[in-house]
């Protein structure tokens, strides 16, 4: 029964999805202690777009304003993101990476690099550029659904 088969294969692709995510997460973060997971891809989204509001900042990863405030709180408090209000409409609260976040980022992007070159350097060019071929699949089809 191949519906018996898939279902299968679904479970053991879920059960190894997050065992592996699980495991890259804890060598990338424990190798990075001054930020979080989500602080680094938090600080990671603003260094790319130079300065942005905390809403389209919570839009944008999908979280409630509240979420981001904390998260920004702990940013601010270590040095790595300013926070000021907008002259014009003081609703507005730009983010901004200092010169120490965008150091802490550059160590981040540093070491997170090392941790996926040391596990997926030891796939084949043709065993990565599949995987790569199957994510990128599995986006397009995530961001055609979402146009839907």
């Amino acid at each position: 029964m191949p519906y018996e088969r898939d279902v299968r294969l679904l479970e053991r692709l879920e059960e190894v999805t997050l065992q592996l995510m699980r495991r890259m997460h804890a060598k990338m973060e424990g190798s990075t202690p001054e930020v979080t997971g989500s602080q680094f891809f938090v600080l990671k989204r603003i260094h790319e777009r130079g300065r942005m509001t905390v809403s389209v900042l919570a839009e944008e990863i999908g979280v409630s304003l509240s979420a981001v405030t904390a998260l920004m709180d702990r940013l601010v408090k270590s040095g790595y993101v300013t926070r000021s209000r907008d002259e014009g409409d003081r609703r507005l609260v730009w983010l901004e990476v200092t010169p120490q976040g965008e150091e802490v980022l550059k160590a981040c992007l540093a070491r997170r690099k090392q941790v996926m070159e040391r596990y997926l350097g030891q796939l084949s060019g043709k065993d990565l550029e599949q995987l790569v071929k199957i994510y990128e699949k599995l986006l397009t089809i995530m961001e055609q659904e979402d146009k839907e």
